[in-house]
C-alpha cells in the first residue's frame, strides 16, 4: 500500500528548490560528481570501469527520482533507497551510502542562495533524515 500524503509546505520548499536549480542551472550532474570527488577521490576510483558514464548518470537520475518519489509518496522512496542500498553494498558502500544524498542537497543548496532560506534547509534536512532511516 502506497502512502500519499496532502501537501506539505516543507516539502514543497524541497520541491521549489529542484525546479529553480534546474531553471537557473540545468542537470546537477556535473556539480555533484565534482563535490563527490572532492570530498573523497576514493569514489572517483569506483567508476572506472563507468567509461560511457552510463552509471553515473543512472545514479544521479536515480537520486532526483527519489527526491521526487519522497514529495509525493515517503514509501515508495524508502522502499527505492533499500533497493538501491542493498545494490551499493558488493562496492563497499554502506556506511557512506548517503553521502551522494547529502552532496546533492548541497549543490542544490549552493545553485540556490538567492531563493534559500532555513526552511529549505530544515526540509531538506528531514527528508535526508527519512532516507537515512530507510533501512531493511
Amino acid at each position: 500500500m502506497t502512502e500519499h500524503l496532502p501537501p506539505d509546505p516543507a516539502l514543497e520548499l524541497v520541491a521549489q528548490s529542484l525546479t529553480h536549480y534546474a531553471e537557473c542551472h540545468g542537470d546537477p550532474y556535473d556539480a555533484v560528481y565534482a563535490a563527490l570527488y572532492a570530498s573523497d577521490h576514493a569514489y572517483e576510483g569506483l567508476f572506472v570501469l563507468d567509461t560511457d558514464e552510463g552509471l553515473r548518470r543512472n545514479m544521479m537520475r536515480t537520486t532526483l527520482e527519489i527526491i521526487t518519489t519522497y514529495l509525493t509518496d515517503r514509501t515508495a522512496a524508502a522502499n527505492s533507497i533499500i533497493g538501491a542500498r542493498m545494490s551499493h553494498i558488493p562496492y563497499g558502500i554502506d556506511d557512506d551510502f548517503d553521502v551522494f544524498f547529502n552532496i546533492t542537497r548541497d549543490v542544490i543548496c549552493s545553485g540556490c542562495r538567492d531563493i534559500w532560506t532555513p526552511a529549505h534547509g530544515a526540509a531538506w534536512s528531514t527528508m535526508l533524515s527519512d532516507f537515512k532511516a530507510a533501512r531493511l
